[in-house]
């Protein structure tokens, strides 16, 4: 009996201590699925920007439209302080990349999304030339 009466109130000690980590465990998970959630609209985004910039006859500054009309579609407030660019096109290749900030929900904490497209712009060849 005396055995039971030392441990009273241990339990409530014990979750003081691990109640803070588990929630701060769930804001970490949260917070994981918002930059990755994010970072897919992103990479949606620069997709779509390099398939319109990539077809017959169109140019990078279309791919660039695109990418940011599908911004506009998607973002929300899950991706915000976007900029698009095709900066790196060429001729051969269509690039786009996508830029913005992940939506928070830990204070002071800033994650930036990156993505980055590329793909071959079609064209007419003929057969036999390089």
């Amino acid at each position: 009996m005396r055995h039971l009466r030392d441990e009273r109130g241990s339990s409530p000690i014990q979750a003081a201590i691990i109640f803070p980590a588990v929630i701060i465990i769930c804001f970490l998970l949260i917070q994981g699925v918002l930059w990755a959630y994010a970072r897919n609209i992103a990479y949606t985004a620069a997709r779509a920007g390099v398939m319109a910039g990539r077809t017959y006859d169109a140019t990078p500054a279309d791919g660039q439209t695109r990418a940011q009309q599908a911004l506009d579609e998607l973002a929300g407030n899950v991706l915000r302080g976007t900029a698009v660019s095709a900066d790196g096109s060429s001729a051969e290749t269509m690039r786009v990349h996508v830029r913005g900030q992940a939506l928070t929900i830990l204070p002071g904490f800033h994650l930036t999304v990156n993505a980055t497209v590329t793909g071959p712009i079609e064209r007419f060849t003929i057969q036999g030339a390089p």
